[in-house]
């Protein structure tokens, strides 16, 4: 059996105020195509559905085609809930749609929802979990983190070591390394939002939404699929593609890549305003991607006017030179991305007001902030 793996649709999502929708659905169409040509049969999405939990109409109506293209080639659809999502209003209906080969992970209630496919493979559904929503449901276990509630959760899921078990779910998995992470992706406190790997050891593949770096968590079949699209410029440089498994039996899982395109890439130039502005530098590349310029000019009036005029995708433009590099120095906050968000806070009191949190104040600041992972990342 062949399985489409998807995850961080982000339907709806707007980059530099720039709507996705239409790349969004050129996207889904090659899916419906690649399902067509691969003889697939199935479709997992890990997670963000939509980039908000209250989507608009348009994001809704894309979602809505997606599945009944799918369900018009008798696709069975597999849905977990991100952390993007409403947990509630996405599972609205699950029951109904079950009928249909529309399967969506429901607000947890202590159990995960299980599919059963051809016979021989069970998928299980997590949807994005946080310690509040697991702890009620195992009340004489000490929870600290993600990593102990999630074990929990999985614990408690009974596979059939007969079958492939496939679970699909959308959470920091991290491995033995950790994961890349693009723009949007903030390190939490101490790390506590992080799952290792280790503890999925019973499934054959775990199919991750949640990081939008497409990528293997120390194991193979334990793997983000990515986003579908470069939703930040952070996100430049990555390929991304479908990821197709293969089923022909239980230690028998192949992995399939293949390459996602797009109406328009994100592309970033950094130089003088005159090169960009010469024939010679535009007639060779798509003046109608999505573009990020860095100006190194000391000063260029109405920059943006004269490059629209050529570049009409311009998403970003910002000034590289001497008094722009001399107000950094003075009056910018330079974050590393290695530090925490607490870490990040830390600095940030300090480089405003020249004085250290005292220890009471840090303890404040860290629950506040993991408080707001729980219920928000």
């Amino acid at each position: 059996m062949r399985i489409l793996h998807l995850a961080d649709l982000h339907l709806g999502k707007k980059v530099n105020d720039f709507c996705m929708l239409n790349e969004q659905k050129y996207v889904l169409n090659q899916a419906i195509e690649l399902v067509k040509k691969e003889n697939i049969k199935a479709v997992l999405i890990a997670g963000d559905v939509f980039d908000r939990p209250i989507p608009n109409i348009p994001s809704l109506e894309l979602f809505d085609f997606f599945l009944k293209e799918l369900n018009s080639l008798s696709i069975k659809v597999l849905i977990v809930s991100g952390n993007h999502d409403n947990m509630d209003r996405l599972a609205y209906l699950s029951d109904f749609l079950d009928k249909s080969d529309v399967y969506i992970s429901k607000s947890f209630d202590g159990k995960i929802k299980n599919i059963l496919l051809d016979g021989n493979i069970n998928v299980y559904l997590m949807p994005y979990l946080y310690p509040a929503m697991i702890r009620k449901y195992y009340d004489n276990f000490e929870i600290k983190n993600y990593n102990d509630a999630i074990s929990l959760v999985v614990d408690d899921i009974k596979t059939d070591e007969n079958k492939v078990n496939i679970l699909v779910a959308h959470q920091f998995v991290v491995g033995n390394d950790l994961p890349l992470l693009s723009q949007s992706e903030n390190k939490s406190v101490g790390g506590v939002d992080e799952v290792y790997y280790k503890i999925f050891d019973k499934f054959d593949y775990v199919a991750l939404g949640h990081l939008h770096c497409p990528q293997k968590c120390s194991s193979d079949f334990i793997r983000y699929a990515g986003s579908i699209l470069k939703y930040s410029f952070s996100e430049i440089n990555q390929n991304k593609s479908f990821v197709v498994l293969d089923i022909k039996g239980k230690n028998d899982i192949r992995l399939d890549f293949y390459p996602i395109k797009t109406i328009h890439q994100l592309k970033e130039y950094r130089g003088k305003i005159d090169e960009f502005l010469s024939e010679d530098f535009y007639k060779n590349i798509d003046t109608d991607d999505y573009i990020h310029f860095i100006l190194e000019d000391e000063y260029v009036l109405d920059a943006k006017k004269k490059l629209s005029l050529i570049y009409p995708n311009i998403m970003l433009l910002e000034f590289d030179n001497s008094f722009t590099r001399s107000s950094a120095i003075q009056n910018s906050f330079v974050v590393n991305q290695d530090k925490s968000l607490y870490e990040h806070f830390l600095d940030f009191y300090k480089f405003k007001t020249g004085d250290d949190l005292t220890k009471e104040k840090q303890k404040i600041v860290a629950d506040i902030i993991n408080g707001g992972l729980n219920e928000t990342s």
